[in-house]
């Protein structure tokens, strides 16, 4: 008791004087501002502000702990980054609240530079604002990854410790490269649509393209759609590293369909010539207009090592391909024909496999499909995919589509008020009804936006009462891509869509 007593007063001791230093540090910490007019000379004031170059410089003024805010406008061309934070201290490079701050990749006309918005550095935080490409230029006669007349600048970090927060991330060439020069790091709560090209052999330019080689790249609560090529794309050749990522509550849609009428390229694809190790998929949320073009590609080229896939909601073909070792339980899969290819490597058998507990709905007498190395399988239903694989015994078959309204609700971790809403309203309503208890304080006001749309007008705005709040699922806006573009982005409404939920007074 005596020893209880003690630790219990060591440890009120440690934590007073870590409160302590945390309260020393936050005095401590300085605000700096940033403006598209400020200059090299400033003080940082908000009378003197800096220009966004030279506050993101490694002579900049910012120390670990202190924000840099940007005011609100544009801010034209390419930046680098070099800002170096300390763990338990990031530096935060911030959009001021209530206003808009925009990063413009192309750069100034004659201006001969990179319109990369290039993240180096380590333990820093990118919160809030906006980037994208005005240039109208999206369609090139150059094939390859590297067109020279294409010049549209996106994100690309290879720091380390980086954290990417509720950003807007649009009409770039390539929404995030989230490189392995980089430990770990954080894609959080962005909102990233109609980026890439489109060149003679296919659509390019992914809304994230990531590896990572040490620790674990958190992709997390981010809304994903009508990019001119994939989703989340965790891809690379033999020499790329593809180990340690986490996946967990994104919403990825229609990508693709800017390279061209019926096109369409996986929401997620994890997996290349080289093993993907170390990854989980947890409660993603997946569409494709038509239920049948293939949405997840979970595996490729590689012999992949440990997948662990739980709560997804996946609606397309779900291809699961060479893994050592697969925990798939507690997922929802829609399509009209074939749900989840399986794919076996040499030397595993469905015994190295925890695959029970999910739902199926699907149109096809056989929906489902495997392949083994020595080429035997093929398409199976779901009594003989039970009894060949000794999968899901606990899992369940529905012929045809799902009934009624599935509503999803993320409420953001780093802002409170701010939510995603995902609905899946297979009844076709004109309005389904949501309940936002856990998201907004009685008395709050707010307002809703629909995120296809997310600089259009609110589709509700109101105070909280406590009751559901109902949503519009048709006549919603969709954004249209900035420049030339051989497809269209496709309504979703009334089938599917994604909602916004923000505190009234905060700014976009």
């Amino acid at each position: 008791m005596r020893y209880l007593v003690m630790m219990t007063t060591v440890l009120r001791a440690a934590a007073l004087c870590a409160a302590l230093c945390c309260a020393l540090s936050a005095a401590q910490a300085t605000e700096f501002f940033v403006a598209p007019d400020g200059r090299a000379d400033g003080d940082g004031s908000r009378q003197r502000p800096l220009d966004l170059a030279t506050a993101l410089s490694s002579s900049s003024l910012a120390k670990p702990g202190d924000a840099v805010w940007l005011l609100g406008g544009t801010y034209r061309g390419g930046f680098a980054s070099k800002l170096r934070g300390k763990e338990g201290a990031p530096i935060t490079v911030r959009q001021y609240p209530g206003q808009r701050a925009t990063i413009d990749c192309q750069p100034p006309p004659g201006a001969n530079q990179s319109s990369l918005f290039a993240v180096e550095g380590e333990w820093t935080d990118y919160w809030g604002f906006e980037v994208t490409c005005s240039d109208p230029k999206r369609v090139t006669q150059i094939t390859g990854s590297s067109p020279s007349d294409i010049n549209r600048g996106g994100i690309s970090c290879v720091g380390a410790h980086i954290r990417f927060i509720n950003l807007v991330v649009h009409d770039t060439a390539q929404g995030f490269g989230f490189w392995s020069g980089g430990e770990g790091g954080e894609i959080y709560g962005c909102i990233i649509y109609n980026n890439g090209w489109k060149g003679p052999d296919r659509g390019h330019g992914h809304a994230i393209y990531a590896q990572n080689k040490e620790g674990i790249k958190r992709l997390v609560d981010n809304i994903m759609f009508n990019q001119f090529s994939h989703g989340v794309h965790v891809y690379g050749s033999s020499r790329a590293f593809l180990r340690g990522f986490h996946l967990e509550g994104n919403v990825s849609f229609n990508n693709g369909c800017l390279a061209g009428e019926n096109e369409r390229a996986p929401n997620i694809l994890v997996g290349g010539g080289s093993p993907a190790e170390r990854i989980t998929v947890i409660s993603n949320y997946t569409y494709h207009n038509g239920l049948s073009a293939t949405s997840v590609r979970l595996g490729y080229d590689a012999v992949n090592q440990d997948l662990a896939a739980t709560g997804n909601y996946f609606v397309g073909v779900t291809d699961v391909k060479r893994w050592h070792k697969i925990a798939l339980t507690g997922n929802t899969f829609v399509g009209s024909g074939t749900l989840a290819p399986l794919e076996i490597p040499e030397g595993v058998s469905t015994s190295d496999y925890a695959w029970n507990n999910n739902v199926y709905y699907s149109a096809g007498a056989q929906p489902f499909l495997i392949r083994y190395p020595e080429g035997a399988g093929g398409a199976l239903d779901f009594d003989t995919w039970r009894q060949k694989t000794a999968f899901d015994a606990e899992s369940r078959c529905v012929a045809g589509r799902p009934q009624g309204v599935e509503a999803f609700i993320r409420p953001n971790q780093y802002e409170p008020g701010r939510a995603y809403i995902t609905v899946y309203n297979w009844q076709g309503r004109d309005t389904v009804e949501v309940d936002l208890k856990g998201v907004l304080a009685q008395g709050k006001q707010f307002r809703i936006v629909n995120a296809q749309d997310y600089f259009g007008q609110p589709v509700v705005t109101g105070t909280y009462e406590g009751k559901p709040i109902r949503l519009p699922m048709k006549g919603l806006a969709v954004a249209r891509p900035m420049g030339e573009a051989p497809g269209q982005p496709p309504v979703t409404g009334p089938e599917f869509n994604v909602f916004v939920v923000l505190p009234a007074d905060e700014g976009q």
